[in-house]
């Protein structure tokens, strides 16, 4: 038999314990899909989802969402957020000619629990962060993926995201790393 499970927006912030577990679940995909340690830098925003609402980069009253959910016993297996793009000014600015005052979200943290993969669940969760960036008032989502990771890559093109470029950045082990730039336009509902 399938299972199913309930897509929940994380409800609490700062030091409740669902927050706490969703920052661990994503730090722990991190650390064993990509081989990266904690980095102050690179995990901001999930070092937000602990921190206040009124700084937290997936609040809504920030213009973002995150969302989680739990196995049959309550462990976090898969979560994806949202936030407003200008949260990463270095990535807003270096996409500046691309977007101009349009409003963009950029689409993070879709992880799923390696034993849960490629069963569709990555596919609701990304359905339901559009509806949330829609009904936010975004116009564009956008993100980035490792180049290095193949099924990712088609996930996201399947989804209907479009690549649209390349770009490196100093990797944790010393060399270089590349991410490949998504974007996808958020059609109204009428």
């Amino acid at each position: 038999m399938r299972q199913t499970y309930a897509i929940q927006s994380l409800t609490a912030t700062g030091m409740s314990e669902e927050a706490q577990d969703a920052q661990t679940f994503c730090l722990r995909i991190i650390r064993d899909f990509y081989g990266i340690e904690y980095n102050s830098d690179w995990h901001a925003d999930l070092d937000s989802l602990t921190g206040s609402a009124e700084s937290g980069w997936y609040s809504s009253q920030n213009g973002g969402g995150f969302r989680i959910v739990r196995d049959e016993v309550g462990n976090i297996i898969a979560t994806g957020g949202l936030y407003n793009l200008a949260r990463k000014p270095g990535t807003s600015a270096r996409l500046a000619g691309r977007y101009g005052d349009r409003k963009i979200c950029q689409i993070a943290r879709v992880y799923l629990d390696p034993a849960i993969r490629g069963k569709g669940l990555g596919s609701r969760i990304v359905s339901e962060l559009e509806a949330d960036a829609r009904a936010l008032g975004y116009d564009i989502a956008y993100l980035h993926a490792d180049a290095q990771t193949p099924a990712t890559l088609s996930f996201w093109a399947s989804r209907g995201y479009r690549e649209f470029g390349r770009f490196s950045y100093p990797s944790p082990s010393g060399g270089m790393d590349t991410s490949v730039d998504f974007d996808k336009v958020l059609s109204r509902s009428t």
